[in-house]
C-alpha cells in the first residue's frame, strides 16, 4: 500500500519484480490537471504516470483530483480510460481509480480532548482567551496560504470597528521543511504580515493576532475545543484535515470558513461558508458572516459535519480502500 508523492515510482519497480503482488496508492495531494503537467519534460510525465498505473487500485480524495488523473493518463501515456467507472486499461491491465476521503477516528478523537495534557492547554488558553475567537491551525507551508489569511482578518477589522478588542485570530503553525529556502522564506513572510497587522493597532495596547510557531499538538486540539471560526483558506490541498478534525471537539458550535480548493470542501462544503482563496475580500466577508451566524444555524452546521465524519470515518475509509481491490488479478483481500 502506497502512499503519496514520494513512491509514485515505486510501484512499477515491484510490480517489474513481483508480476503477482496486489498492489495499492493513495495520492494525498492534488492532482494537477494537465497542463500543468508541462513544466516537467514528456518522460518524467511518462514515467510518473506509467509508475502509478503499475498498481492494482489508486486512490485520490476527491473526484476532481480523480478526473485529473483519469485525463493524464489519457494525454501522456495513452490509456483508455472509463471516466464513469473509473477504469483505467493500460498495457493489458485494468486499474480502478477511486475518490475516497480520508477521514478520522472520531472515537480516538474525542477521547484525545479530554486528555490531561490537552486540558491544561486549555486552561491556559481561556486565560487569555478574546470574546470571539477566530482559528487558524497550520503548516507553515506556502500552499496554506496563512499571509492572505492574515491580511483578510486585518481587513475584517478595519471593516467592523465594533469588534475592535473583541475578537482575535489564534495562528498554531508547526513549522514545516525549513531546511527549503522558499518553505524558510515563507515563515519569515508569515512573521512579517503578523507583526505588521500587530504594528497597525499596537497605539491602542492591543495584539489582534496571536502567532505561535511551534510543534505542540496539545495545544492545537484544545484550540479546536474553543474556537468561533475555523479559517481554513488553503490555495489548494488534497484534503485538509484540520477541517475535520476541529469540528470533532468544538465545544462553542464553531463555523468551518473552507477554501473551495480544498478537498474536504467536497465533503463538508454544504456545512461551511465557502472561500476562494485568492480572494481577501472575501474572507473577511465570511469571518464576519461565520461571526454574526444565528446559533441555531451555527449548530446545524457543525452537527452536520459531525454526523458526515462519523458516518465515514478512519475506519470505513480503510474498508473502502479494501473494497477496491476485490476482483483484481493478484488480491487475496
Amino acid at each position: 500500500f502506497f502512499h503519496d508523492y514520494h513512491l509514485y515510482l515505486a510501484p512499477r519497480l515491484v510490480r517489474e519484480a513481483r508480476p503477482d503482488a496486489t498492489l495499492q496508492h493513495f495520492v494525498h495531494i492534488p492532482w494537477p490537471q494537465a497542463d500543468y503537467w508541462h513544466v516537467l519534460p514528456l518522460h518524467i510525465r511518462q514515467q510518473i504516470h506509467e509508475g502509478i498505473l503499475a498498481n492494482d487500485s489508486v486512490g485520490f480524495h476527491t473526484p476532481r483530483w480523480r478526473r485529473s488523473f483519469l485525463r493524464c493518463c489519457e494525454d501522456f501515456v495513452g490509456a483508455e480510460c472509463d471516466f464513469r467507472a473509473g477504469v483505467v486499461e493500460h498495457e493489458g491491465r485494468e486499474v480502478r481509480v477511486t475518490a475516497n476521503p480520508i477521514s478520522v477516528d472520531s472515537r480516538e478523537f474525542e477521547e484525545l480532548a479530554s486528555s490531561d495534557a490537552v486540558r491544561a492547554a486549555e486552561d491556559e488558553l481561556l486565560a487569555s482567551r478574546p470574546q470571539r475567537l477566530v482559528l487558524r491551525v497550520d503548516r507553515t507551508d506556502p500552499s496554506k496560504n496563512v499571509v492572505r489569511g492574515f491580511t483578510a482578518f486585518e481587513l475584517y477589522l478595519e471593516e467592523h470597528p465594533e469588534m475592535h478588542r473583541r475578537v482575535g485570530m489564534l495562528a498554531l503553525l508547526d513549522p514545516s521543511r525549513q531546511d527549503i529556502p522558499e518553505y524558510a522564506e515563507y515563515l519569515g513572510a508569515i512573521q512579517r504580515e503578523a507583526r505588521r497587522v500587530n504594528d497597525k493597532y499596537a497605539p491602542m495596547g492591543w495584539t489582534p493576532i496571536d502567532l505561535r510557531v511551534a510543534d505542540d499538538f496539545a495545544a492545537s486540539v484544545a484550540a479546536y475545543k474553543q474556537y468561533d471560526v475555523l479559517l481554513v483558506n488553503a490555495i489548494f490541498d488534497g484534503l485538509n484535515l484540520v477541517a475535520k478534525e476541529a469540528p470533532l471537539v468544538n465545544t462553542r458550535d464553531g463555523v468551518l470558513v473552507l477554501s473551495e480548493n480544498a478537498g474536504a470542501h467536497d465533503e463538508l462544503g454544504d456545512f461551511a461558508l465557502t472561500i476562494n482563496p485568492f480572494d481577501v475580500a472575501g474572507q473577511a466577508e465570511a469571518i464576519h458572516r461565520a461571526l454574526e451566524l444565528p446559533a441555531r444555524e451555527r449548530h446545524a452546521r457543525i452537527e452536520g459535519i459531525r454526523r458526515r465524519l462519523h458516518e465515514h470515518d478512519l475506519a470505513a475509509w480503510l474498508e473502502q480502500e479494501l473494497r477496491a481491490l476485490e476482483g483484481a488479478p493478484s488480491s487475496t483481500v
